[in-house]
């Protein structure tokens, strides 16, 4: 009689597990296709004369675009050739 209940609650246990792993996958996978779909605009949205901020927090604009790489000009007025998608974020 004892082990039933403990049995039974074990599989209790379990089921709430596995349901809660199946919630978090679900939220995770939905929050990866939106993430994907913003660097994906992001990425053939660029254009010249766009102030973006690299992945490593370099901020400039870019000059010219290329099929992959961009060349953005900083602060100090040094241009930089690097890939496309090492920009992070378009600063409005």
């Amino acid at each position: 009689m004892m082990w039933e209940s403990i049995l039974a609650s074990s599989i209790t246990l379990i089921g709430f597990i596995v349901i809660f792993i199946i919630i978090y996958y679900l939220f995770s996978l939905t929050k990866m296709k939106k993430q994907k779909k913003y660097f994906a605009d992001l990425h053939t949205g660029l254009a010249v004369g766009q102030k973006v901020q690299l992945s490593n927090g370099i901020f400039g604009v870019i000059r010219t675009v290329g099929k992959e790489t961009v060349d953005i000009e900083i602060k100090s007025g040094a241009i930089m050739e690097v890939s496309r998608y090492a920009i992070s974020q378009i600063i409005v």
